[in-house]
């Protein structure tokens, strides 16, 4: 597990010091965000859902009931900050951090390393549903949360026109039609989608200020608890209750355990959330990752993640 965790911090700090030694600035900082968020998350996003067979091994009560679960916590993270007065930039950027998790690369090692082969499978194949809908949600409440006067029908729009929506409706509709794309198709998509989290972690470390994440540290304390401990913990006892096979807990529990996304970040400082809030939960939910693999892994009765 520690393996799958030290390299996202490495690089991370590798930002940090790019822009300690002047080589990133904050505007190329900003830069490389935009540029992870219209273009390198959505060609992973495409790639990583479209070339995922929904046909064989998809377990539709466990995508629906996870989805349930990510949409119930999107909207009550989301109301949560509002009752808190939380200020608008960081009201998006609360319900993201709680429900939008790292699955590709989190919780697909240790699932593979826990339930083998057939646990990585129907993993993928509950997150090409899970995916797009966490992604919609995300753009959802940091368009809501931004505000601007703007009406339904622009919300609606901006919503649907969004990079990311768009990579991951179409990764979707190319995945039920068992799409594989052409071999120079593939590696295009590959090398820019390849680009999306070493950019998005680089650009996290350069703009990241760890002196002020104390300014966040109560919306942060709550986020990081709803992510690690309340979703997956609603996910064991909703999964157990519906008597699913115990590799369907044991995925959907792994799946909602997965820290923060580190898309996350790049997404919610393009759409104007707080970044000190975006940040210190990708951060601070990796961080504790593995206490929480270890821990979930251990309720659902498989092996110690490692």
């Amino acid at each position: 597990m520690l393996a799958n965790v030290l390299p996202a911090f490495l690089v991370l700090g590798l930002g940090a010091l790019l822009r300690r030694w002047g080589l990133l600035t904050a505007e190329s900082a900003a830069g490389l965000n935009r540029l992870t968020a219209n273009v390198a998350l959505p060609a992973l996003l495409l790639l990583t859902i479209g070339t995922s067979p929904l046909a064989t091994g998809f377990s539709a009560p466990l995508a629906a009931m996870t989805t349930l679960l990510v949409v119930v916590m999107a909207v009550l993270a989301f109301l949560l900050a509002y009752l808190l007065g939380l200020p608008r930039p960081q009201r998006g950027v609360f319900s993201q951090a709680a429900f939008r998790g790292n699955l590709a690369y989190m919780a697909f090692p240790v699932i593979l390393a826990s339930l083998g082969e057939e646990g990585l499978r129907r993993a993928a194949l509950t997150s090409a549903v899970l995916i797009p809908v966490m992604n919609f949600l995300a753009v959802v409440v940091l368009q809501l949360a931004r505000g601007g006067g703007r009406g339904w029908g622009k919300l609606a729009w901006a919503v649907i026109t969004n990079p990311l929506v768009l990579g991951a409706n179409l990764g979707l509709f190319l995945s039920a039609l068992s799409w594989q794309p052409w071999g120079w198709l593939h590696h295009t998509l590959k090398i820019v989608a390849d680009f999306a989290l070493p950019a998005a972690l680089l650009a996290l470390g350069a703009q990241l200020e760890v002196e002020k994440l104390r300014d966040v540290r109560g919306p942060l304390l709550l986020a990081s608890l709803s992510k690690l401990v309340l979703l997956p913990g609603a996910g064991f006892f909703l999964l157990r209750a519906l008597s699913l096979p115990s590799l369907d807990v044991q995925v959907g529990v792994l799946l909602l355990a997965s820290p923060t996304a580190v898309a996350s970040y790049p997404v919610a400082v393009e759409m104007g959330g707080d970044s000190r809030l975006a940040g210190a939960a990708v951060l601070v939910t990796t961080a504790l990752a593995f206490p929480a693999f270890v821990l979930w892994g251990m309720v659902c009765g498989v092996a110690s993640p490692g």
